[in-house]
């Protein structure tokens, strides 16, 4: 044989060597990729599980009136009893006896123009009315004690009226917000 023929011989098993191994190291390249993906996938699953620990780990150290004050600032109900209980036991303090009470629902907002759909609430809303006689000193004392409690409570009206032996007649309406069950 002579040395042409071993040099062509050579440059042939070369290149159909490259014609099979070309395509493959391609396919290799992508599946490094795809590796690298699942990786990152699984690190993050990691992270996500890490926080998760940390951030239950923080939860069983809130103590059991933190977690009970945490329910009256935003309960995951209304529980309208409960609530119209509450707030009747604030009046009775100042001698206040409360009736025609009242709740609605609020309509969900829409969106600023037409098409445009409002992001999800993870809480609902209702309106609470009620109306009762007394002095401007016991409802103003009466109003000062539903701010400083702990349940949201929005202030939307307060209408009033003049009594003949100096009291008022006043019609109260507030907003009261709770989370939607998950």
């Amino acid at each position: 044989m002579s040395n042409t023929s071993i040099i062509a011989y050579l440059i042939l098993t070369l290149s159909i060597g490259y014609a099979f191994i070309y395509p493959a190291t391609g396919n290799l390249s992508v599946l490094m990729k795809e590796k690298q993906k699942y990786n990152d996938s699984l690190e993050t699953v990691s992270n996500i599980k890490n926080k998760k620990s940390e951030l239950l780990t923080k939860f069983n150290n809130i103590s059991v009136a933190d977690k009970k004050n945490i329910n009256i600032i935003l309960p995951n109900s209304l529980n309208f009893v409960k609530l119209i209980s509450q707030i009747d036991a604030v009046a009775a303090n100042y001698n206040i006896s409360i009736d025609k009470v009242t709740s609605k629902k609020t309509a969900p907002a829409s969106g600023k123009s037409i098409g445009e759909k409002q992001p999800p609430k993870t809480y609902d809303s209702a309106i609470i009315g009620f109306s009762f006689i007394a002095p401007y000193n016991k409802f103003s004392n009466f109003m000062d004690d539903l701010e400083k409690s702990l349940r949201i409570l929005d202030i939307r009206s307060v209408k009033l009226k003049t009594q003949e032996n100096g009291n008022y007649s006043y019609n109260v309406e507030f907003e009261t917000y709770w989370l939607k069950p998950s």
